[in-house]
């Protein structure tokens, strides 16, 4: 696929000597979802912001579209919608009239069939008439991400867009993203919530003290770095484990009723029936097996405490 934001050995000193930014080279496919996870402080608002033109860089290339965000600002600019992690809306003014404002901004021509759609997509349209400052926090969210897309982004910039918003509404706002997607809108996606990243991204960016430490698309992710936990529930409780379910890394559960074995999913050979054979030759009987598998988050965590194998 085609490259619409390409960045190339960005780096970003703040005074005071604070690189938030070591060097990100990172290509951003058309169409896609990218998701950039990373521990606060880690770099990715400061990316956002270089992009976006809200910040300067010390080094480096920044394209959007082909303009380069130095050289071509205005052309750049027009192809991004931002929605910061801050709320900033104009709490006296109608929803409608704050969309058409900002679409105005960019130089669009009046378009209410667009915005129409777009407050109802974000579930705004019998708001639409309502002052922003009578909204929950929610939809005041929304109310920032329509104003993003008034006039017609093609890279969409997403920093924390489900920050304080309830379960019910996160969903919806996941609905919407991929209403987006359908639409060829490419969504640049930062998060605290793992699943959130896990449900909705084609690819994942882990980013942590200003170097971009992986990205990968999040199926071979959790393929490639993704775990399953065996856990062997026993007829009967034991107080010892055997020294030789021991040595193949088997622990014991707290209670003594069950044996804990943790594996590689994309070893060859996970060892699970040699194991299953020593349990029985230790003369202990099963009473059941499950399997659980690592979730984004176990990867995310030993990826920035680089406990990860």
């Amino acid at each position: 696929m085609t490259s619409i934001v390409s960045v190339q050995g960005l780096t970003k000193v703040f005074p005071g000597g604070l690189q938030a930014l070591k060097g990100i080279d990172l290509e951003i496919e058309e169409g896609e979802v990218l998701s950039l996870l990373g521990p606060n402080g880690a770099g990715k608002t400061t990316l956002i912001s270089i992009i976006c033109g809200l910040t300067t860089a010390s080094g480096g290339r920044v394209t959007v579209g082909g303009h380069d965000i130095a050289r071509d600002f205005r052309a750049a600019r027009e192809l991004i919608g931002l929605v910061p992690q801050e709320l900033h809306v104009e709490s006296y003014e109608k929803v409608i009239n704050t969309v058409r404002f900002t679409r105005g901004l960019f130089g669009k021509k009046p378009d209410d069939a667009l915005i129409e759609r777009i407050l109802r997509d974000l579930t705004l349209w019998d708001k639409r008439d309502e002052k922003i400052l009578a909204l929950s926090g929610g939809m005041k969210r929304r109310v920032m991400i329509a104003k993003a897309l008034a006039h017609e982004p093609r890279v969409l910039f997403l920093d924390e867009p489900t920050a304080g918003v309830d379960v019910e509404l996160r969903q919806s706002m996941w609905q919407v993203m991929r209403k987006l997607k359908e639409r060829g809108v490419t969504i640049i996606l930062t998060t605290h919530y793992i699943e959130e990243a896990e449900a909705m991204a084609d690819r994942v960016g882990v980013i942590n003290h200003g170097e971009l430490l992986l990205v990968e698309k999040t199926g071979q992710l959790m393929t490639r770095m993704g775990r399953k936990t065996l856990t062997v529930e026993l007829a009967a409780p034991v107080s010892d484990l055997p020294e030789t379910l021991a040595r193949r890394g088997v622990t014991l559960g707290e209670d003594g009723s069950s044996l804990v074995y943790t594996y590689d999913t994309a070893a060859k050979q996970t060892g699970i029936t040699d194991l299953l054979a020593d349990i029985r030759e230790a003369g202990l009987h099963l009473a059941d097996l499950r399997t659980t598998q690592s979730s984004l988050e176990d990867i995310f965590v030993g990826l920035v405490t680089g406990s990860t194998q």
